[in-house]
């Protein structure tokens, strides 16, 4: 049986390869997805279901093209992986670039995800989020 760790990142490896079946068949049929950031940015609502989630992958699909996507720390309590990442990439329709620094939280039970949050900060064009470490 994979632990809640292993679950998430089959979610990143299955998301790099763009392999969008396989990673939603690591979502159970009635999982919440919640993406927490800018109104202004399409994808920042509540995704319900595996059809939610689809819409989600299909809208990042269609609006977002990424130059990097890096989880860089993973913290697990029991059935709960908290990772902390960035991604930068372009808008497809106006070609502007972004950057994003994000915490995901995921929630896994019996080898799929029931929950997701997504809590973004989001740097558009010239903006430049502030110099971290990871």
């Amino acid at each position: 049986m994979a632990t809640a760790l292993e679950v998430v990142k089959q979610v990143y490896d299955r998301f790099a390869e763009g392999d969008l079946d396989g990673f939603l068949t690591l979502c159970s049929e009635d999982i919440e997805w919640v993406v927490n950031g800018p109104s202004a940015l399409e994808k920042c609502q509540a995704f319900h279901g595996i059809s939610g989630v689809r819409k989600f992958l299909e809208l990042l699909g269609n609006t977002w093209e990424f130059n990097s996507f890096k989880p860089q720390k993973f913290f697990v309590d029991d059935m709960t992986v908290i990772v902390l990442g960035e991604e930068t990439g372009a808008y497809k329709a106006s070609g502007k670039p972004f950057q994003n620094r994000w915490a995901h939280v995921f929630e896994v039970q019996e080898e799929r995800i029931v929950n997701f949050r997504e809590f973004l900060c989001h740097w558009m064009a010239e903006q430049q989020p502030p110099a971290m470490s990871w």
